[in-house]
């Protein structure tokens, strides 16, 4: 497919900033580097120290994961080539916390993966409820959540290439084998605190979720961006994937994930801070909502 930008005086955004999921590592993203690079945009993944696999500090903090991936945005956008930032799952937050921090840097747009605004999917075993349990009593560094089927694919054969990178190695294209409960903890108390920084955001924001996402519903996700308002960005839009699950950046909708962020990054301003300004929710949410309120 060509690439969806062509030559003007006010070019699109060619650049996209993703923070990864919780301690996990940019594999998460390695099958959208190609689609996105066919349709005009230039991907890149820092890892953030105390947070990603392989830097995980079991005594790091969430406003510590939010330092740190504040600096590496920062260096990134030293250069004053204007971006999109985003992330998946609890990388989605986290890239809203940054955005927070950087009121004036050349981030023209957010867009948000799968987003953990709550840990409430259909996927989660059912002794997670009982984890407030193991956080009062202190003993929840003893304990982790491990990785389990589907492992965030609907794709069956993506996730047999899962299971089998589960089995050799200790970090994945849907993130590590297992977390500590932890470091869990420091991953919802960092979505509680992003929760609070939508209301007062000010620039475009992309929210993309499956229908089926195990992790965290999708009714959740349409609630919190449902109570959104239009500020001086414009434009908030959210669209549902009809084919996937949590892990949309390798599941089957992937190459429309691409396509979508392409088509986001088209519309926004390098030159200013927003586009048009108007608060949308995609048809296809729309009617979707229709019909689950019946």
């Amino acid at each position: 497919m060509p690439s969806m930008f062509t030559d003007s005086p006010n070019p699109p955004v060619r650049r996209l900033i993703l923070l990864h999921g919780l301690a996990s590592t940019p594999k998460e993203f390695g099958l959208l580097f190609h689609p996105l690079r066919r349709l005009g945009l230039r991907l890149e993944c820092p890892t953030v120290p105390g947070y990603s696999h392989g830097m995980l500090t079991h005594r790091a903090r969430w406003a510590d994961w939010i330092d740190a991936a504040t600096e590496s945005v920062s260096e990134l956008l030293a250069d004053g080539e204007p971006a999109i930032l985003g992330g998946l799952c609890s990388g989605a937050m986290l890239s809203l916390a940054v955005a927070e921090r950087l009121p004036r840097a050349p981030l023209r747009g957010l867009t948000l993966l799968s987003p953990l605004i709550a840990y409430n999917g259909w996927g989660l075993p059912w002794w997670y409820r009982l984890r407030y349990l193991a956080y009062g009593l202190g003993i929840s560094p003893w304990f982790a959540m491990s990785e389990r089927e589907p492992f965030g694919l609907k794709n069956e054969r993506m996730r047999q290439w899962a299971r089998a990178q589960m089995e050799g190695e200790e970090a994945t294209l849907v993130g590590p084998a297992s977390v500590p409960l932890n470091v869990v903890r420091e991953s919802e108390r960092l979505s509680r605190h992003s929760r609070q920084l939508l209301a007062g955001l000010r620039r475009p924001l992309l929210v993309i979720h499956a229908r089926e996402d195990e992790i965290c519903r999708l009714d959740t996700v349409r609630q919190t961006i449902d109570r959104l308002r239009p500020g001086p960005a414009g434009l908030a839009s959210i669209e549902v994937l009809e084919n996937s699950y949590h892990m949309i950046s390798a599941d089957n909708d992937r190459q429309q994930v691409a396509e979508l962020i392409a088509g986001f990054a088209a519309k926004l301003r390098p030159g200013g801070h927003a586009a048009p300004a108007t608060f949308h929710i995609s048809p296809r949410v729309a009617g979707a909502h229709a019909r689950t309120s019946r």
